[in-house]
């Protein structure tokens, strides 16, 4: 697995929360109370990404912004609605675990609640799947925090909200997520399983977007390398306000 190599500021502490003891997770908190809530999907990506691919991207990307900045990250939440199972056009009903919309949107609340009870400051929730309603959904209950707790400020995005179309657009198991996959857990990707002698489509191989077949570490890594260059300059102005 490829983990990014940025330099870090080595002023800022961070860990893996449900991997700390108590005292280990106040002592960052003091200094930077900062949460990172992955948010995946455990949905088929064709047969050439594994079922888990938003929920390993949602989690690396935040530890890559916790190295970065400081902070906790927190497991992932593999809950979401909207899968290519119930997508109109397309019959692909299994290897994909549906959630409702009023679930997913009483969990955002309920979990936002407690992490307000634990004092954090400034949450940043990644959602690895972009299915509609399900990622408008957390970002209005986002909003609806920020609004209701004005001295905290609860951040909910995709990575490619802050990323260049020509970099990263909103796709499914083409080659944007293949290569974010291949960066982090290349072994889980199997580009040969697709189709050499015809066009990929949605309704055949699962795929909405440019071709996975060109997919690379490479372009992984430099997806990689701009989300957490621009997703720093957003928390540390988070940081400057609220901390």
């Amino acid at each position: 697995m490829n983990t990014f190599t940025e330099t870090t500021n080595t002023a800022s502490t961070w860990g893996l929360y449900e991997q700390m003891r108590p005292q280990e997770i106040e002592a960052i908190q003091e200094k930077t109370p900062i949460a990172y809530l992955p948010w995946g999907a455990i949905e088929y990506h064709g047969n050439h990404n594994p079922t888990g691919l938003d929920s390993i991207k949602a989690f690396n990307l935040c530890k890559d912004l916790a190295e970065k900045n400081g902070g906790l990250v927190f497991p992932v939440v593999n809950l979401a609605a909207n899968l290519i199972k119930s997508y109109p056009g397309v019959n692909f009903p299994k290897h994909s675990i549906e959630f409702s919309e009023n679930l997913i949107r009483l969990v955002c609340e309920e979990y936002l609640e407690q992490l307000v009870a634990q004092g954090f400051k400034i949450v940043v929730l990644l959602s690895g799947h972009a299915g509609e309603p399900h990622l408008t959904i957390l970002k209005t209950v986002a909003e609806e925090f920020n609004n209701k707790y004005p001295d905290k400020r609860f951040w909910a995005l995709a990575e490619f909200d802050i990323l260049p179309n020509d970099l990263l657009v909103a796709n499914h198991s083409a080659i944007g997520e293949t290569s974010l996959q291949l960066f982090y857990a290349p072994e889980t990707v199997d580009l040969e399983t697709l189709p050499k002698d015809r066009l990929i489509t949605l309704e055949l191989d699962a795929v909405s977007g440019d071709d996975p077949r060109l997919a690379t570490i490479a372009l992984g890594e430099q997806i990689v390398t701009s989300f957490v260059k621009n997703g720093s300059i957003i928390i540390e102005e988070l940081k400057q306000k609220y901390l």
